[in-house]
Parts: structure tokens; C-alpha cells; sequence
């Protein structure tokens, strides 16, 4: 009897090991769920089981939860950027093309030679100037302008613009997110097609993948969505900024823009913001002992959460804390959404998060 118990054991042991398992592989929401999540988010979606899959992968490889609340999130985003579509379509794409050649040929020998490329053929029989007009999306534009260049007689603009088709579109996919980002990413996706990455952000998965790791894969320790749609817009860490920006204001009862940037970028060599020049005259003001090389550094760390870590920072929301009571950990940022490619007026980051904020909410409450 012993003798078969120690086998029983083991057995046991086998069996629990191996439900184990089996409930970390099938964890999450199936691709089905994710499916109706993408429909909720894009009624009369043409291929919703593409997407559901797309998603459901991409938060896998990224190693985030497939839970109701991250697919809600990813198809939020995907949603408001660009309504389920690998390459969003612009009605101002032509334009900016046109406005970026207007700029080039202030060259007068730049301005011959882009002439002289316009009116020639290209491979769809009509001219390049002619092809302009059917650009729709960033995608039209890349394929154009790789198509423009191509030739001989325009390698000069090339060299001496020293521009490719990546200085004019810096951002690509269905969520819209940052080529340079996605090209320094550590990791790659599975199932996005060979080539490169800029090729990668032009399929579902690719788009998905990195848009997802954008939105997704940072430490932060916001409780509201709409926090992290924000920084998805602004920057990671714009929000957490501004409440520090907030906290400050309130402090020194002074203006304090609530951009979240606390450093200002002078050919992209950081420099002292109007938020650091309050903040040192506060110190000074209530005749506390500071170093400031120090507060450079901390600022110096706003785009990361080790801000959170410094002098800086805590000492701002002790003193908040002592002041008002519960300190401010985020608040939308109030940020011009200043870009080409939109036609309405007086959008914003807030506006941008509350909007995505409202789809989210709206997938959440999707019965699947």
C-alpha cells in the first residue's frame, strides 16, 4: 500500500503541474472575445477576425494581459487614429506633398530639377505631378516619393536635401505611432511580414504591435486611462508631468503651463524651462538649501519614471502634501494638437484622451 502511495504522489503532483499550465496557455480573453471587442469598436468591420487576431498576438509577444480592459484600450486607440485602417487616409496628404516641394524649390537648381522629374512618367503611365492628386494616405506618399527619387536625374535632390520619404513621415500604421520608436523597440513582431520596420508598421500586425508596445510597455502609476491615452499622444509621462507642473503652480501661486515638459529643447539639447526657473526662485524664496546641478539632473529625467525618484519631485509633493493634502499624481495635459494632417481646429491632448477615453469605456461595457 505504501509503495503505490509513492507512486500516487507523484502523479498528483504531475497532474496539478499540468492543470497549471494548461490555464496559463488558455488565460485571456480567446480570439473570438477580441473579436467582438474590434466590432464594438468598428461596427461593419469587413475583417474583424484579422484584427482580433492581430491584437490578441500582439499582447502576447509584448507579454501584456489579454484581458477585457487591454484589448479595450489597444482598439480605443485604433479606432480614433484611424477607424481599423493600416494606412489611414488623409484629405490633406496632397497638400503636404505639394507644400514639401514648394519649400524644396526655393533651390533654384533644386526647383529644374524637381520640374523637369514632375512632368516624367511613372509607372502607372501618368506623370508624377498627375499622381499627386490620388494621394490619400502616408503609404501613397511613401510609394511616390521612393518612386520619384528613383530615378538618376533626381539623386541630386537626395544629396543634397539628404531627406528620404522617413523626414517627411514620421509616423505609420493604425495607430499612428512613432517610425523612430518602433525602429529602436527591443523586440520584433512574429506573423508582420518580412522587410523593415517602416514596412512591418504597414500590415495589421505590425501596426498593432508596436502601436500596442507604445501605449502599453512603460512603468507608470496612473489610475485612469485617459492618463495613458494622453501620454499614447503627448509622450510617455506627460501627464504625470503636468500634475507635478500643477502641484508647483499651486505651490508658488503662480502661472505654470501644464505642458509636461519640464525641460525646454534647444537643437535638442535640454535647457532650463520656464517650470524649472519657478521652481528654483520657490526654493530660494522659502530659504531652503538646494543644489542646482542636481535639480538639472532630475529634471533632466521627465521623459522617464525616474523622475518620480528624485529630490525633486518628491520634495515638491511633500511640500504639496504638508500645503493641500492629497498630492497630484496626474492631470490631462491642455496641448495644441498642431499638425498638417488635420483639418479641425483647436484639438488638443485632453481632447484627444477623453475621446479615447469615451471608446474605451464604450468597448468596456461590450457583452462578450
Amino acid at each position: 500500500m505504501l509503495k503505490a502511495n509513492r507512486f500516487i504522489i507523484p502523479v498528483l503532483f504531475l497532474a496539478l503541474f499540468l492543470a497549471g499550465c494548461t490555464e496559463i496557455r488558455e488565460s485571456g480573453l480567446s480570439e473570438k472575445q477580441v473579436e467582438k471587442l474590434v466590432l464594438a469598436s468598428s461596427p461593419g468591420n469587413p475583417s474583424p477576425e484579422i484584427w482580433a487576431r492581430a491584437i490578441k498576438e500582439s499582447l502576447e509577444e509584448l507579454e501584456q494581459p489579454v484581458d477585457k480592459e487591454h484589448v479595450s484600450a489597444v482598439c480605443a486607440v485604433i479606432s480614433q487614429v484611424s477607424a481599423f485602417s493600416i494606412s489611414p487616409k488623409s484629405s490633406r496628404m496632397a497638400s503636404i506633398l505639394r507644400k514639401k516641394i514648394e519649400d524644396a524649390e526655393s533651390n533654384e537648381m533644386l526647383r529644374l530639377l524637381i520640374e523637369t522629374r514632375l512632368d516624367q512618367t511613372a509607372s502607372n503611365g501618368k506623370s508624377f505631378r498627375e499622381n499627386i492628386d490620388s494621394i490619400q494616405s502616408e503609404l501613397d506618399f511613401e510609394q511616390w516619393y521612393d518612386e520619384f527619387t528613383s530615378a538618376s536625374i533626381t539623386k541630386p535632390i537626395l544629396l543634397v536635401l539628404n531627406k528620404d520619404a522617413s523626414d517627411f513621415i514620421t509616423t505609420a500604421g493604425s495607430m499612428q505611432v512613432s517610425v523612430k520608436f518602433a525602429e529602436k523597440y527591443p523586440k520584433k513582431p512574429r506573423n508582420a511580414g518580412g522587410g523593415s520596420v517602416r514596412d512591418m508598421l504597414y500590415t495589421c500586425k505590425g501596426g498593432v504591435f508596436y502601436g500596442a508596445a507604445y501605449l502599453l510597455d512603460f512603468r507608470h502609476n496612473y489610475d485612469d486611462w485617459k492618463y495613458v491615452f494622453a501620454d499614447f499622444n503627448a509622450g510617455h509621462y506627460t501627464s504625470r508631468n503636468a500634475g507635478f507642473q500643477k502641484m508647483l503652480a499651486r505651490l508658488t501661486r503662480s502661472m505654470v503651463d501644464t505642458d509636461g515638459d519640464l525641460m525646454s529643447y534647444e537643437n535638442g539639447k535640454p535647457a532650463p524651462s520656464d517650470t524649472y526657473v519657478t521652481f528654483i526662485e520657490y526654493l530660494i524664496d522659502q530659504g531652503m538649501e538646494f543644489d542646482e546641478k542636481e535639480i538639472l539632473k532630475d529634471f533632466g529625467k521627465e521623459k522617464s519614471y525616474d523622475f518620480e525618484e528624485t529630490w525633486s519631485y518628491k520634495t515638491v509633493t511633500e511640500l504639496y502634501k504638508k500645503r493641500y493634502g492629497q498630492p497630484v499624481y496626474a492631470i490631462l495635459p491642455d496641448i495644441p494638437l498642431d499638425s498638417p494632417k488635420f483639418v479641425s481646429k483647436n484639438l488638443s491632448t485632453k481632447w484627444f484622451a477623453n475621446r479615447v477615453k469615451g471608446r474605451f469605456n464604450h468597448c468596456m461595457k461590450t457583452k462578450i
